[in-house]
């Protein structure tokens, strides 16, 4: 026979505290890490030009590349196609959005059980296409990336995949997702 005690006041209070610690421990890292990456870019820039005046290391450089959560199927795509609306976010070593130059290829997989995943869609913008892919507004800066997807995956669930080539540090920046078009949870 096992004896369930309940947490008393000073327990749960002691639960709670160690909860959020953790929590701004968590967010400490994840600026840390930005910060981090960030600096690695701007020495090697630094290294780099050996003409370049002394402030050049202090220039801010992307740390991290997002999908923002306003990404989804295109609700009024101009054909039958269904569209995958892509709105990515850049961040420098402090948590600020960035500019992107550089260039963006983002890639839609289908799982396939026991085997690699397949390719279904695919698109790749060039630096003067990213250039123009930005977008602004009072939800906050995002780079648009409109995949055109097979009608027969557009409720599937689905992997992301999306490379970013850096043209002032020759970094690149990869993150991968599951996601559903739809907007839905993956499963």
């Amino acid at each position: 026979m096992t004896s369930m005690m309940a947490c008393s006041g000073p327990m749960r209070r002691a639960n709670a505290r160690l909860r959020n610690e953790n929590a701004a421990l968590q967010d400490t890292v994840a600026a840390l890490t930005l910060r981090q990456s960030e600096l690695k870019a701007q020495l090697s820039a630094a290294a780099d030009t050996a003409d370049a005046p002394p402030n050049i290391a202090l220039l801010p450089q992307v740390a991290a590349i997002s999908l923002s959560g306003m990404s989804g199927l295109d609700p009024s795509p101009a054909s039958n196609t269904p569209v995958l609306q892509l709105h990515l976010t850049a961040v420098d070593g402090r948590g600020r959005p960035i500019q992107l130059v550089g260039s963006l290829e983002a890639q839609v997989l289908r799982p396939v059980p026991d085997a690699a995943p397949q390719r279904v869609a695919a698109t790749r913008l060039d630096p003067s296409q990213v250039q123009e892919a930005w977008r602004g507004g009072p939800l906050g800066t995002t780079w648009l990336i409109e995949v055109p997807l097979p009608q027969n995956v557009a409720h599937e669930p689905l992997l992301l995949h999306v490379q970013y080539d850096d043209l002032r540090t020759g970094r690149v920046f990869q993150f991968a997702t599951a996601i559903r078009p739809d907007g839905s949870a993956p499963n």
